[in-house]
Parts: structure tokens; sequence; C-alpha cells
């Protein structure tokens, strides 16, 4: 009764508003007058807030001359929108104030939100918010949730603009109005002498207008008081609360309003003093911004909050800015192409398959990347094989049946393995008292990496008293020491480490949308399970170089993230099992057996019976298995089973809670991999398995606490595992620089020497394996040719803003290269700064060059100029050879 009671007043008043536009008009109005300081002053402090700290995040990306020059006129658009509102939030009456009410109040909240929401990222990630990008976040219920991860910190900014805006409302909006009032003299003194000349007219006209028009119904007549006390300097008198003062704004505002008129307070702001100084503001500013060089880093750095979602960066004429550019001996590259025709291939007769479609025309029109027209290409094939592994590919003792694939969310290089005496390890003494590791969190860190200490054979320096893995230490294989990935961004690292290209430098994933220049692992299986030889189904024969393959995903996470469950059938793959599979009510394992760790979804260990399923069904069907599983237990917020952490940490400030929470992420992926092995050696295929594992992107969280890599330039995003491991090869360590993109083509060479292919599928594989960018890690690192370096790229999150470039022949250069105008050059020496802790950044190759010029030698020059010119025309090949068109996607 009480809940149809309230509904049938609510039903009352609103229809008796109806029935009296002039009592809502009028409830509006209080409503209005009551919070129409409140509002300005959160619009002030959201913009301030939001202004100081843009431009706090890109304080060293200008020369401090040019930051001191210019900074006045940053704010130019900020003051202009504010005096706006300030005009709207006047005590004005009737259906302006309703008008002015319905304007305002949505304006406020939502600057106020953006504000708040780029405080959150920048506080958890270290990173602003790019508004172009915002509205990927708002597709599906993964990305929500993704956002919602940050709820707190949004919280917190929102509370603290309100508090800020409930405390000095009144002060900032009179002092506003004094502004305001200031910059309307001109106007009052020119309209003061021009009033005699138009009043005659004016009275002659309302005198011939009356005689024409009917006086208004009195009964509803209703007087709106117009009259603009900035312009006019005879105004009636207003309230106390709108008076304005210049001066003297947080100090006895009250005592002013009784002691001083309207008039006398209009007074204060007339004399000299008030007017020079606001006067003197509004014209330097001017001046700056007119004759401010029309640089759009200049722009970017001017921009207001409630613009910024219709101006950032934004495509140039070309990918790279190279002003200033001297001439470049690699100007050969402007009239050079990495495209040509398909190369024609007698076992690729038929219908191509998937992964194949460049190969369906055959005609002069179907262009393909070509290794011969890429003047950038550099090969190791024509290399022999690494003696240190030779005569075990030789012999016949390495057998590979089956390739198991780890893509290892946010594994960082220097925790696969922890080492003692590392940049992490003293990081972490650093939070214990005297820096000193007691000895029992010591043994703990010891332990929490063992098994990839026993794949890749690195000596982590921590002693071990028991035999968790007995000798030989190493597990056998190959393992990368200074491995880059293709991508921060996972699902085009996913792209780059399956298809042996580098990821389309567009934001997000969206691969899957145009040509992936190269067949993916799965396609190149699916292929060969089509060559002569391959037994046909029935499958009898015991020889597996006779078997077809079947490939496979798996995850235990949602892949509804940014179009994933698109992406993987373009990548080729038959079967997956992903969260959204396992926990319906028909899988074969249902129920899941843990909760939910984060906002993707459960724990890696939920996929163990189907990982044996999988080998199972493969021997019995005699087929040879590619199962790709991406982990997801390492992903922020890194939720364990039951939130049991070891505290490995000594204080939890500084994101020292985080970098705990991680480091007990990787011992549970560390113990997720045992198991994988466990699982291997109980099925009987641990001898005939080759298990490949790499990082899709690092994190920064150890050095300067990003908790995810978006937008993040630093190394700490970049450098990840890459190990091929086999337990019937010797250990191989690989020190050169070397990508993700080099995966593929390093398993098709281990494919083709290790004799695990039919004699009809050598020279199909051979013939495929030709078409990569990267080169084999079987092989020695050709690192330079005929002058042109080994280009190696990593696309930045998201993927349309920076792009990260290092070469083999000089690897201690690295150079992050914006791609839109609201993001800065970044180079570093890694030689003299390891952890990148003091990296020059600018916003312009010119003023990096300036840097550069003074800091290092000219060999840091050289490299700085050949980067940026070989990494423009790279960009416009990559965009080709995708069949992407950036002015086509400019509104995506």
């Amino acid at each position: 009764m009480k809940v149809v009671g309230v509904v049938n007043f609510v039903r009352y008043q609103a229809n008796h508003l109806y029935q009296n536009p002039q009592r809502t008009l009028a409830i509006l109005e209080v409503f209005w007058d009551f919070s129409r300081r409140y509002f300005f002053a959160l619009a002030f402090w959201s913009l301030f807030a939001a202004k100081i700290q843009h431009l706090y995040a890109h304080l060293y990306s200008l020369p401090l001359e040019k930051f001191l020059l210019w900074g006045p006129s940053f704010f130019f658009q900020d003051v202009a929108i504010l005096l706006l509102f300030r005009i709207f939030v006047k005590k004005w009456t009737g259906l302006i104030a309703a008008f002015n009410a319905i304007l305002v109040l949505p304006a406020s909240l939502i600057v106020s939100g953006m504000a708040a929401a780029n405080f959150s990222v920048y506080v958890f990630t270290g990173a602003e918010i790019h508004w172009r990008q915002a509205k990927t976040f708002t597709g599906n219920a993964a990305a929500l949730r993704t956002l919602l991860s940050g709820l707190t910190g949004f919280l917190i900014g929102e509370a603290l603009l309100v508090a800020a805006a409930l405390f000095t409302a009144r002060p900032i909006h009179s002092f506003s109005g004094g502004v305001l009032h200031v910059l309307a003299w001109p106007f009052r003194w020119l309209t003061a002498r021009l009033r005699p000349c138009v009043e005659p007219w004016l009275q002659r006209f309302q005198k011939r207008n009356a005689k024409n028009t009917s006086l208004p119904d009195p009964r509803t007549y209703e007087q709106i008081h117009l009259e603009d006390d900035y312009l006019n300097d005879s105004a009636g008198e207003e309230e106390d609360e709108e008076g304005d003062y210049l001066l003297d704004p947080m100090g006895n505002s009250r005592a002013h309003e009784h002691e001083f008129s309207t008039q006398e307070q209009r007074r204060r702001t007339d004399r000299m003093l008030p007017r020079v100084l606001v006067l003197a503001f509004v014209f330097l500013a001017a001046t700056l911004r007119i004759v401010r060089p029309s640089d759009p880093m200049y722009l970017y750095l001017s921009g207001t909050l409630p613009l910024a979602s219709f101006f950032e960066g934004g495509h140039r004429n070309t990918p790279v800015d190279t002003a200033g550019l001297p001439r470049s001996e690699y100007r050969y590259l402007d009239k050079s192409t990495s495209q040509g025709t398909p190369p024609s291939w007698d076992w690729l007769s038929g219908e191509p398959g998937a992964g194949f479609e460049d190969w369906k025309t055959m005609s002069n029109e179907s262009l393909h990347y070509s290794p011969e027209k890429n003047p950038m290409h550099i090969s190791n094939l024509q290399q022999p094989v690494l003696e240190s592994i030779r005569s075990a590919l030789s012999d016949g003792s390495v057998k590979i049946k089956h390739v198991v694939l780890l893509k290892l969310e946010s594994a960082r290089a220097d925790t696969f393995p922890i080492r003692k005496d590392s940049f992490l390890y003293d990081r972490i003494a650093e939070t214990h008292k005297d820096k000193e590791i007691p000895a029992d969190v010591e043994k703990i860190i010891a332990n929490l990496t063992r098994t990839a200490e026993h794949l890749t054979g690195f000596d982590s320096g921590f002693k071990h008293d028991d035999n968790l893995y007995s000798n030989p230490k190493a597990y056998g294989g190959i393992s990368a020491r200074n491995a880059y990935t293709t991508s921060t961004y996972t699902l085009k690292s996913l792209t780059g480490t399956l298809c042996g290209v580098t990821p389309l430098v567009a934001d997000f994933n969206r691969e899957w949308e145009y040509d992936i220049y190269q067949p993916c692992l799965p396609h190149i299986f699916e292929t060969l399970s089509h060559q002569k030889g391959i037994a046909a189904e029935p499958n009898t024969t015991d020889d597996f170089t006779q078997w077809p393959w079947h490939s496979i995903w798996m995850q235990s996470v949602t892949d509804s993230y940014d179009n994933q469950d698109k992406l993987t059938p373009v990548l080729g793959y038959q079967e997956k099992l992903t969260k959204e599979i396992i926990e319906k009510p028909g899988a074969k394992h249902y129920p899941v057996k843990t909760k939910e760790v984060n906002y993707y979804g459960y724990i890696d260990g939920e996929l163990r019976d189907y990982i044996r399923d999988a080998i199972d069904d493969a021997e019995r069907d005699h087929e040879r298995l590619f199962l790709t599983h991406l982990t997801g237990t390492t992903h922020h917020p890194w939720g364990l089973p039951n939130d049991t952490y070891a505290s490995l940490l000594g204080s939890t400030k500084n994101h020292n809670e985080d970098l705990n929470r991680y480091l007990n992420a990787v011992g549970y992926q560390d113990t997720w991999l045992a198991d994988i092995l466990a699982i291997l050696e109980e099925k009987g295929v641990r001898d005939e398995t080759l298990l490949v594992m790499a990082g899709d992107h690092g994190l920064s969280l150890p050095n300067d606490g990003g908790i995810t890599p978006y937008d993040n330039p630093h190394v700490g995003s970049f450098a990840v595992p890459i190990v091929l491991a086999h337990p019937k090869l010797p250990a191989l360590e690989v020190s050169g620089p070397v990508n993700s993109n080099q995966i593929v083509p390093s398993i098709l060479d281990l494919l083709i020497e290790s004799k695990s292919i039919g004699e009809e599928s050598i020279q199909p594989t051979k013939d495929i394996l030709s078409l990569y960018e990267g080169q084999s890690l079987l092989r020695p690192l050709s690192q330079e040719k005929d002058g042109m370096q080994n280009w190696q790229y990593t696309v930045m999150n998201t993927g349309g803003s920076w792009l990260a470039v290092r070469s083999g022949a000089k690897p201690q250069f690295r150079l992050v290269i914006p791609l839109v105008n609201d993001v800065e050059w970044r180079f570093s020496d890694l030689n003299a700064d390891p952890n990148e802790l003091a990296p020059v950044s600018r916003f312009s190759l010119a003023d990096l060059a300036t840097v550069i010029r003074k800091e290092y030698d000219d060999e840091a020059l050289r490299w700085l100029y050949d980067a940026a010119y070989v990494t423009n025309w790279w960009v416009e090949q990559n965009w080709k050879k995708y069949g992407y068109h950036p002015k086509d996607n400019d509104d995506d």
C-alpha cells in the first residue's frame, strides 16, 4: 500500500506540473538558483585540475624555455570556456534560467567525470586517456569490467572535485564575476559613447512599434529581467551573493557582502589595478596564442577537456613527422616496395586454403609480401645451423610430433626466471629493512620461478637444496636472452607470434578485418595436412610424420574483449575453449572448480583436464596436435585462488602491494608450467613435444608502477621471454636481439632440420619458411647487410599512437616514435641507462635531436635520423601489406 501511495503521489505531482508549466518553471528556477554556483565551481576545478595534470604529464616533453614562453597560452581555451559558463550561471530568470540549467548541469557533470577518469587512469597506469580510443572500451562486457577496475580512483577523483566545488562555490563564482566585469569595461565605455547617437533612433522606433502592437494579456504577462549587469554600468542592484570582487576572493566575503552595496563592490573591480591585471593577462595570453607557432604539440597541450574527444593527434601526410630530418642515405627507399606477385609453387595446386588467399588469382593485381623486393629484408637461412644443436638435429634424436605454444600474459623477461642481484631482486630488497631480504623471504623468491629456470637453463644465482628437477639442470632448447615482443597489446602480439608478422599499425585488434599478409601456423599445418603422403582417414600408421595436424585454442578467460572471438578463426584454429565454453553446463568438465580471479575469467589451471583430453584425442586419432594456450592469471589485478599471497616485499608503499601480487601470480604461472610438463610426461609425449613459450608483453610495474602497458613506452613493457624447449635438444642461449615474429620461422626450421615432417612436406615447408621477415633462431643472426640494419619494430599498445624501434646492429639504442601529434618522441641508450631511468622525451624530432647532439655522440644522432627515416617508409608498407587505408578509418 505504501508503494502504491508513493507511485500515486509521484504521478499526481507529475500531472500537476504538466498542467501548470509555470509552476514547473518556478521549481526549476529555485533549483537552479540554489545550485548554479556549485556547478560552475565544479566545472572550474575540473578544467583546471585536468589541465594542470595534463601539463605535468608532459613537463619534460618541451624545452624549458618553450614551456615558459608559451605556457600562458596553454590555458586560453580553458579560461574562454569558463567565462562562457560564468555568463550562463548568472542569475537569470524564467525560460532563460531553464535553458541555462539544461545546458550547464550535464556539461559540468561530463567535464568532472572526464577529469576524474583521467586522474584515475594516470595514477594507476602513468598514462593519460586518449579520448579518441575511449569508445572501444564500451563495446562489450569484458571492456566495461576493465574500466570498472579503476572505479576506486575515479570515485576518489570525483569526490575531490565535488568537495572543492562545495567549499569554494561562492568565492569562485564571485571572482569570475569580477573578471567578467573588468573584461566588459571596454564595451561599457564604448556603449556610453554611442548611446547619445543611437537613443533618438531607438525612441522613434519604439513609438512607432507601440502604435501597431497591442498590450499583452495581463493574466499571462510575465516580465523577465534580462539586464546585462556587466555591459550596463547603471544596472539595477543584484543580490549580495552576485557581487563580484577580484583581489580578495577568499577573505571576508560575507563581511563584504553586508558591508558594501553592489555598486560599491563593482567600484572595486573598476579600479585601475584590477583592470590592469586582468586585461594584461588576457592581452598576454591572446597575443601569445596568436603568435605561437602552429605546431600540433602546442595545440595538444592547449586542448581543454571538453574538446579532447574531438581533437587528439590525428593523421598526417606521412606516418612519421620527419620535419627537420637531414638528407638520408636511405632515401632510395622512397622508390621501393615490399610487395610483389605471389611465388608460384607446384605443390600449391587447386584451390588455396585459408591463409593463402593471395595465391587464388595469381594475376599481376594480386600482391603479396615479397622478401626479394623488400629492401629491408635480411635473411639468415643461408647460414648453417648453430653448431651446438646441429648434431642433435641431424642424428634423429629430436622428434617433434606435437607443438604446444604458450602465450604468457604480462611475462617480463627478468621474471623468467627471477635472478639474484638483478634489477628486480634489488627492487624487492629496497622494500626491506636495510635493503636486505630476510632469509625466509629469499627462499620463497628462489623457488618462485624454478620451472622457468629449468626450461631456459639460465642461472638464477640462487642455491637450491632439493632435487626438484633432476640433472641435466636445463630442460633443453633455445632461449632468447634479449627478446622483444611484436606488440605490447595482447591481441596484436598474438598475431605477431602466430603469423610471423609485425602487427597492423592501427588502434586495437583490427588485423582480423584485413589481410594478415602471411599464413599463420594453423594455416601452415592445415596446408601440410593436405600434402601427398599424409595418411587418409581412418589413420592407422604409427609414423607421426604422416599424420594430419589439428589446431586448438585454449584460454580460461573471455575471448569477447575487442573482437578476439573473431580473430581466432581468422588465425586458422579449428577448435577453441574459452571461459564462455568451459562454464556452460554442457562442457565436458563442468562445473569450473574455482571462482573468477580477475575481470576476464578463471585461473589457468581450469584447463588442466582439457589439455589432457586434447593430447588423448590426438594420440587416439593419430593427429599431430598444435595447441595454443593464452594464460590469464598474470593479468591485473593478479588474483589467485583463495587470495593466498606470500609477503615478498617489506612495504606496501609506492605500488609495492601491486608488485607483491604480480610476483605471486608469476609464481602461480611457474607452477602451472610445471603442471603442463607433468601432463606431457603423464601422457608419454614429453620427448616428442616442442614447447614454445613467449610473453605477450612485459610490465613496467617494478620500474614506474605501471599496471598495464597501455601507452607505456618503458622498456619493461617490451622485453619478454622467448623459449623453444625440447628435452632432446641441448640448452642454447641466444644473446643477440630478437623479436617474437621470429618464432614462426624458427618452428618451421626446427621441423625441417629435425626431419619431423614427411619427405613430401619438406619442400612446401621450405617455400613457406622463405616468406617470413623474421630470422630463424637456429642459425647465426645477421644484424646488418649492405648498409641496411636489421630493424625490429614493436607496435605499442593500443597500436595507432606509438611505434618502438631498435636495430640488431646497434641494440643499445631505442626509439619510440609518435604516429599522432599528441605523444612524444622518446630516446634511450640502454648501455648507459639499462632501466630507462632518464630517457629523453620531446614533442618534435628537431628538439630531440638537439638534446641527443648535446648529450650523446654522433653515432647516436645518425642512428636517430636513420631510424626515423626508415620507419616512415616501413609504416606505409605495413599499411599496404594489410590493405589498410588510414584515411578511410579516421572516424573508426
